[in-house]
């Protein structure tokens, strides 16, 4: 009898990869939810110099889940690439961080200047990145790439 603690292949069926997959993407977003939630509430209550850890992790799961869905032409399940969406979800952006800034600071002006700044890049980066996505939609899709 062969002993292995890993096989190359897979051990499931479809409907156990399936649940499988359900299963790691709630995990996922399950601790993407619990870092963001730790480092605002670190940066709030005044200890954003112990938050490193948590923000370098953070970041690390952001920049890769994004560079895999632009690398894969994907954009989301439920949202839209429009520019009416991406002005919605930067103006979410601009809020939570002038809130967020404003309450860990008790500067106002500057919170509001910093929200203001963090909207308009949002709004940038989420429309090239919404460029890009469709680019890399049709370059996938395109029939002439498999001939």
């Amino acid at each position: 009898m062969k002993f292995s603690l890993y096989s190359k292949k897979n051990q499931l069926d479809e409907m156990q990869e399936q649940t499988m997959r359900k299963i790691e993407s709630h995990g996922f977003w399950l601790l993407w939810g619990s870092l963001l939630a730790a480092w605002i509430v670190q940066t709030v209550f005044g200890a954003a110099d112990k938050a490193a850890g948590e923000w370098v992790v953070f970041m690390i799961g952001c920049i890769y889940t994004g560079v895999a869905c632009l690398r894969n032409g994907l954009w989301d399940r439920h949202f839209s690439d429009t520019p009416p969406a991406n002005a919605v979800w930067s103006l979410v952006a601009a809020v939570a961080v002038t809130l967020i800034i404003g309450f860990s600071r008790g500067y106002w002006v500057g919170a509001a200047f910093t929200g203001v700044f963090t909207g308009i890049l949002c709004f940038a980066l989420l429309q090239l990145c919404a460029a890009l996505t469709r680019k890399r939609r049709e370059h996938l899709d395109d029939p002439k790439d498999g001939e």
